[in-house]
Order: structure tokens, then sequence, then C-alpha cells
């Protein structure tokens, strides 16, 4: 990847909330090359989360008395203040160590961070087109044009952040999916609103659905009747929102079988009815 601009933004957040969940601090795209350029997280200035992604070449992490290469597609991902080092290395002059960071406070951030270091560890991949990555590239793109945030915006950028990091984590997309898949997910899309098994999916492309199921959800990261199921309330939340019809034939509209049955599943993947959820968003 090829970085166009450098530089970093600062936010000072005047008249925020008392205990806001989550504040951006600063974020920029940097680079380094034969120069000073060390820091160790237990001596930092400021308490929070950094995060640092590298796009070239390459620098080095060391916590618990392991150092681990910074290489192209990998971040780390700390709690200041920690026992942890990140350095530009002096003995190689040719290298050009270029990265985004990201620092920002507030505790809602530690649920998200703690769920990352058990799962994933301190070091990360992620791919540079990921959702993630690129919605910082956008913000630095659109802050050198002079975008100014609006209030609150900050912490709302990095819970949006947080939320795609995790999910990326979680549910890597592979490179391209088969024709099958790719298939099937348009069916999907097309027919969600009809009454269909995933084993009659699976037999529209002759395979069995224990076959189906596994090649979808290695391809996806996704189960196919979740991923149906998620299109099918993805719907419904729009029909509750912005239409009067009722909870039974919002169900019927979006391929369930009932209304008891939509109900269910609504309340599973929300926590509250479809009556519930009308009166408390539906203006």
């Amino acid at each position: 990847m090829t970085i166009q601009n450098y530089g970093t933004f600062g936010f000072l957040n005047p008249g925020q909330l008392p205990d806001e969940p989550l504040l951006l601090l600063d974020f920029g795209i940097e680079k380094r090359q034969a120069e000073p350029y060390d820091f160790n997280n237990n001596d930092r200035d400021y308490d929070g989360y950094l995060f640092q992604y590298t796009f070239q070449g390459r620098g080095i992490f060391e916590r618990d008395g392991i150092s681990s290469p910074l290489l192209p597609g990998t971040a780390f991902f700390s709690l200041i203040p920690e026992k942890s080092r990140y350095y530009l290395p002096e003995e190689e002059p040719d290298n050009c160590w270029e990265y985004f960071y990201v620092h920002f406070q507030g505790p809602a951030a530690l649920p998200f961070f703690r769920k990352i270091r058990d799962s994933f560890g301190y070091l990360l991949s992620l791919p540079s087109d990921s959702v993630p990555v690129q919605m910082w590239l956008n913000l630095h793109e659109d802050m050198g044009k002079g975008r100014q945030l609006r209030r609150y915006e900050g912490g709302e950028l990095v819970y949006r952040f947080l939320s795609s990091l995790l999910r990326t984590l979680e549910s890597p997309s592979m490179p391209g999916l088969s024709a099958c898949v790719e298939d099937s997910i348009l069916y999907m899309k097309e027919h969600f609103s009809e009454h269909f098994s995933i084993e009659e999916l699976a037999g529209l492309k002759g395979l069995s659905s224990a076959y189906f199921t596994r090649l979808f959800t290695r391809e996806t990261g996704q189960a196919p009747l979740s991923y149906l199921t998620d299109l099918r309330l993805t719907h419904a939340l729009s029909l509750l929102l912005n239409t009067s019809l009722s909870v039974e034939a919002i169900a019927r509209a979006c391929g369930f079988s009932c209304g008891n049955y939509f109900c269910k599943v609504f309340r599973r993947a929300s926590g509250c009815s479809p009556a519930e959820y009308r009166r408390r968003y539906g203006g």
C-alpha cells in the first residue's frame, strides 16, 4: 500500500459529557526512517489505549521479554500504562516504517480490549483493505481536506472502530468466495422474504446441508442460517420503524414462518420484543 499523506490530528473534546464512555485523543499516519523512535508504554504521560498498524517497513514490539517484528499487515493493541515497548530498529538505516496509530480513552473500550487480548493476543493481523483500517485512512484524508469532527463524533468513531476490529478478527474474510457461496448469498438477498430452509438452499446447489453449511461458514465466517436470519431481521427493523404493519405481517414479509417465531428470534437478537423496539425507537 502506498501512503500519499502523513500527519497527525489531535482533539480537545471540549464540553463533553462527564465520564465520557469513549474519547478520541489523536490519530495519524507517520513514517520513520534512520531516526530515534522508541517508546515504553509504561512511561507514557497519559492513560488509555494505543492501536498501531504497519503499512510498510518494519518496527519491533516487545512484551514479556519477547521481541516481535511489526511487519506490513500487523498491529499491536496496548493498554497504557503497561510494560511493553515499540521502536524503530536502529541497525536498519534503509528501513522506512510507515504506520497509522490511534489513541483513545474511556471505560467502554475495556470489554473490547479484554476480548481481543484474550482471544488474539498482543499482535494482530489485518488486511489493509479491512474496515477497521480503511475507516482511519478515509478519515485522515477527509481531515486533511478540512473536515472537523462534530461533538461526540470522536467517541462514535472509536466505538465503530472497536466493533469492526473485533468483528474482522473473529470472522476474517477469505480472499474471494466460491461460486456456490456467492450464488447462495445472492439467492438469500433476493428471496429472504420467502419461506425456505437451508436444506432446500443446499439442494439447489446439489449439496448436502452439512457440507454446504461447512463451506459457507468457512468462506464467510458465519453459518448460512445465521446469515439468512440477519438479512430477515435487518428488513424487519426497517418495517418496524417505517411502517404501521402488524408484527404478524412483518414476520410474513420477512420470511419468518409466523409472528410467534419472529418474536422469539427478534427478542434473542435484540433483548426486547418487536413491539417494544417499535415503541422505543419508532418515533
